[in-house]
Formats: structure tokens, C-alpha cells, sequence
């Protein structure tokens, strides 16, 4: 039992060590890989700002939630995935 990565990793006395077989194929894939849309920049400020915003209800739920105010917490997460949602939308639709 001893030993047994040192026998993986070292090939037996007399095996011949040779290089991994790379296939080389002329073939040409099935999908041919898309262009990706070029990305943004700079955010837009609203959406900065949104999800600032977003993150601050969400500490806020959590706050409310280890005090056992359950409903009150739901109702302020609903409105953090609100802003979240908004910012997304004016991340997306760009000016």
C-alpha cells in the first residue's frame, strides 16, 4: 500500500515513456463558434446606483429577519429583487 504514488507517477523499469497521442483532424466543427457582443464599458450610473441601493435592502432584510420580523423582511427583499430587476433592465437596454 505504501508507495503507490510513486508508482503512478514513475513508469515501471524498461516501459517506454513516450509523449501523449494528439489527434490532428482537418474536420471542421459542427457550430461554428458565434461572435460574442461586444461589452459595455462604463456602467450607467442608474444602474449603479440601483444596485447599491438593492444591496442596502438586502442587508436591511437580513437585519429584519434575524430579529423575526418574517414579514416585513419578505416585503423588503421583494423590493431589493425590485431594484435588482430595474438595474438589470437599464444595464441590458443601454442608451
Amino acid at each position: 500500500m505504501g508507495n503507490w504514488l510513486q508508482r503512478i507517477l514513475v513508469p515501471a523499469k524498461g516501459a517506454k515513456k513516450s509523449p501523449p497521442q494528439v489527434r490532428k483532424s482537418g474536420k471542421v466543427p459542427a457550430h461554428p463558434s458565434k461572435k460574442a457582443a461586444p461589452m459595455p464599458k462604463d456602467l450607467p450610473n442608474a444602474t449603479v446606483i440601483y444596485g447599491i441601493g438593492a444591496s442596502l435592502l438586502f442587508v436591511a432584510s437580513f437585519s429584519l429577519a434575524m430579529e423575526g420580523k418574517w414579514i416585513p423582511s419578505l416585503l423588503v427583499f421583494f423590493l431589493g429583487i425590485c431594484l435588482i430587476g430595474f438595474a438589470l433592465h437599464l444595464f441590458k437596454h443601454q442608451d
